[in-house]
């Protein structure tokens, strides 16, 4: 999936939008490219082998299984680390 930032002002917001009504693994995948577009990390979401079981690659590495919401905050985790560590490397 691709997204973009669109920054208005001091805020801004990602097209497309995040839409409640998409499968799960296309919401965690859209997050994970929010993440990417955000960070330059590579993140890629997939379904493991049991129905809404998830796993994830953040580079070279590969993490799982995960349930929705515990995927969704570790891409977040994700997000914020990799913000925070260009924050301080600046």
């Amino acid at each position: 999936m691709n997204v973009t930032r669109i920054h208005h002002g001091r805020s801004s917001h990602i097209e497309p939008a995040l839409d409640s009504n998409w499968p799960s693994l296309t919401r965690l995948q859209w997050k994970a490219a929010v993440v990417t577009y955000d960070t330059g990390l590579k993140v890629e979401v997939h379904e493991q082998s049991e129905p809404a079981v998830y796993g994830v690659f953040v580079g070279s590495s590969s993490s799982g299984p995960y349930s929705h919401h515990e995927l969704w905050l570790y891409l977040s985790g994700v997000h914020t680390g990799a913000t925070q560590a260009r924050r301080t490397t600046a």
